[in-house]
């Protein structure tokens, strides 16, 4: 609401005046606290010398068909700041009728907050003319040429009767130059006809003052466009005749200019966001691409290279030479993992798994699993580990870190050694492990340390054209140490070695760790028919292969819609299903298996698959998987996994 300022010395003086000349004025600050000046009970016949009448003892003194204007009225005064104008006849306790009008308006607070309306009321009977209205028009003009909006009267047929002087900064036009002319001459033409709908609509509902306004267009006198808000009150003769309509026009052009900023901010918001969402989208959709094309041919490099090494009769010459195609196969698919894994880091869809696990057992499992490469290199590579405790952590994803330091270590030193140190502490039922990885390589400049566990970042150009490499490991494994609550970091005097460290909090376990399984441990005490899904024939080959040890019959399938059909002729123990397969994909084939009718809807389903983003291995198992094993295919884990999930003889007697 506009702040308006008053001259209280000049209201006074005025409202004085009204008095001699008969016109009554009154004020409320509630329907139970009204004052009256003398003339107001001369105007209802009322004797002078009684109580102020509250609102509803005077009410039948109004004329039966003005009582609803009456109370409508009452009820607005109390709901706007905006002056009100009010027709309506009485009935004065001698018989006599009088046609009056009454113009009020809220007050902003007194000294004590309380909020008053100041009334004028005018006995027009007997004409324009007469002293008490000209008095009346006196005070309308008085309170409209104090605010800062524009009041307006105009006739029902068009002409402006009075304007306030507020039209000159609103319009820029003086009240002469409005005086007489329509409104409709300042008006936008574009919003004219609507404008003229809404009010007739309103004269046809004998709608006289309607709780919501309009907004348009006008155009100001120095020809640019401003926004208004207006809304007309209809205005009544004593025969009900509608004669014509009191505004308060405010301009709200500020407010449309904030509105289109604010509208076109959000608009460039939501352009934004959408844009990053399709980058987000486009990014996934590489990275799984990218993921399953990579993957899909490691799967029959590295899982065809294990099998050939298993081979006793391979020649020393033969044997050099696959060990080079599973390095080079094993390298690789450490770079894909390492994308992969940064991309799920930064998602914030990786996840903690805690089990329990021996320190020694970890650390100098990860030491053994690197001995060959530092052997190979002419290296020292010890691993002393303090007094063995059970704690209970993720694991694997230690291990990943454990396999990213000391695998940097022995990959960046020439000559030497590799020293692994590991300890753990315990208090209050809390323990936290310390491992710190010491070499004789390359020193660090200190200055450039904590920029190697940033992205994509190596000790410098030369390091990744001799050792290759994406440069994630580091930020990959800082990630995951902060996951876990704990520390990372290196220390190097910049000439003699480095010493990458970490510390990490876990709790203690309470039971003992699992001991490791045989690679048929699990598995039931019968033959085993499984069907395999799979689109590319050597991974077909290569599953048949892994199997062939063990006690299992495995019938193969090149796409979904097969395995479907496979399944309802012929029970199986196991279903193994890819989930990139022309004709059905994997997903779609699970769901029409545990859709169908027959024994076969419950049959155990692991995904065996490249495709291993977060969203993917949770489409496989919306779809009713049981499992999910990544491509390139772990022999260990995929038997397993089968122990694990093969479905008991019995069962199929029981669907039967």
């Amino acid at each position: 609401m506009t702040e308006h300022t008053i001259d209280h010395d000049a209201i006074a003086i005025g409202l004085e005046a009204l008095t001699r000349s008969g016109v009554g004025w009154w004020r409320v600050r509630d329907p139970q606290t009204t004052w009256w000046s003398p003339s107001m009970y001369a105007l209802f016949g009322l004797d002078p010398s009684g109580p102020v009448p509250k609102p509803e003892e005077i009410f039948h003194l109004y004329h039966p068909d003005d009582t609803n204007t009456v109370a409508r009225s009452w009820r607005a005064m109390f709901a706007t700041d905006d002056p009100m104008e009010m027709r309506y006849r009485i009935i004065r306790p001698d018989g006599q009728v009088r046609h009056v009008v009454n113009w009020a308006q809220r007050q902003p607070p007194d000294a004590q907050g309380d909020r008053w309306i100041i009334g004028l009321l005018f006995d027009v009977t007997d004409q324009l003319e007469d002293a008490a209205l000209f008095e009346s028009e006196r005070a309308f003009r008085f309170v409209a040429e104090h605010t800062h909006d524009m009041v307006v009267r105009t006739r029902i047929d068009g002409g402006m009767l009075f304007v306030s002087p507020a039209c000159r900064n609103v319009l820029g036009y003086s009240p002469a130059e409005m005086l007489g002319k329509s409104p409709a001459e300042f008006v936008v033409a574009e919003d004219l006809k609507s404008i003229r709908a809404l009010l007739q609509d309103r004269i046809e509902r004998q709608e006289l003052i309607s709780p919501v306004g309009y907004e348009y267009r006008a155009i100001h006198k120095d020809g640019r466009q401003v926004w208004l808000e207006a809304n007309p009150r209809l205005v009544l003769n004593g025969a009900g005749e509608l004669t014509e309509m009191v505004d308060v026009v405010r301009d709200i052009t500020a407010r449309k200019q904030a509105d289109a900023i604010l509208e076109a901010a959000r608009a460039e918001a939501e352009a934004a966001r959408a844009e990053a969402e399709a980058a987000a989208a486009a990014k996934s959709e590489f990275l799984a691409n990218m993921s399953h094309e990579l993957r899909t041919p490691l799967t029959s490099i590295l899982g065809f290279s294990r099998l050939i090494g298993a081979d006793g009769g391979l020649s020393e010459t033969d044997r050099r030479h696959l060990d080079l195609v599973q390095r080079a196969g094993e390298t690789l698919l450490t770079v894909v993992n390492d994308i992969l894994d940064f991309s799920k880091l930064e998602a914030g869809a990786v996840t903690l798994d805690a089990t329990p696990f021996s320190t020694a057992d970890l650390v100098e499992g990860v030491v053994a699993l690197l001995a060959a490469q530092a052997e190979a290199k002419g290296l020292a590579l010890s691993c002393a580990v303090g007094d063995d405790m059970r704690l209970c952590g993720d694991v694997a994803r230690l291990r990943q870190v454990l396999l990213n330091l000391i695998g940097n270590a022995v990959k960046f030193t020439a000559t030497g050694s590799v020293r692994v140190e590991a300890s753990a502490s315990s208090a209050d039922g809390r323990a936290v492990l310390t491992v710190r990885v010491t070499d004789t390589g390359m020193g660090l400049d200190p200055d450039h340390i904590e920029r190697l566990f940033d992205r994509f970042t190596q000790g410098d150009g030369s390091v990744s054209r001799r050792f290759g490499g994406t440069g994630l490991g580091l930020a990959i494994s800082r990630r995951l140490i902060g996951l876990m609550g704990g520390e990372i970091g290196a220390d190097s005097d910049g000439a003699t070695g480095s010493t990458f460290w970490f510390h990490v909090p876990l709790a203690i376990a309470s039971v003992e760790p699992d001991l490791a399984a045989g690679p048929d441990e699990g598995l039931p005490d019968r033959p085993l028919r499984i069907l395999l899904a799979e689109d590319n024939p050597a991974n077909r080959v290569l599953v048949a292969a892994l199997l062939t040890p063990f006690d299992m019959h495995l019938d193969a399938v090149e796409d979904g819609a097969a395995a479907v059909e496979a399944v309802a002729g012929q029970p199986y123990d196991l279903i193994l299903m890819d989930m990139q397969m022309p004709v059905m994909d994997g997903p779609a084939a699970a769901r029409a298996i545990r859709a169908s009718n027959g024994p076969g809807r419950d049959t155990p389903i692991i995904a065996l698959t490249a495709n291993v983003l977060p969203e993917q291995i949770a489409q496989c198992r919306a779809a009713g998987m049981q499992a999910h094993l990544a491509k390139p295919i772990d022999p260990a884990a995929l038997i397993a996994a089968i122990a694990e999930h093969a479905r008991p003889a019995e069962a199929w007697t029981r669907a039967a």
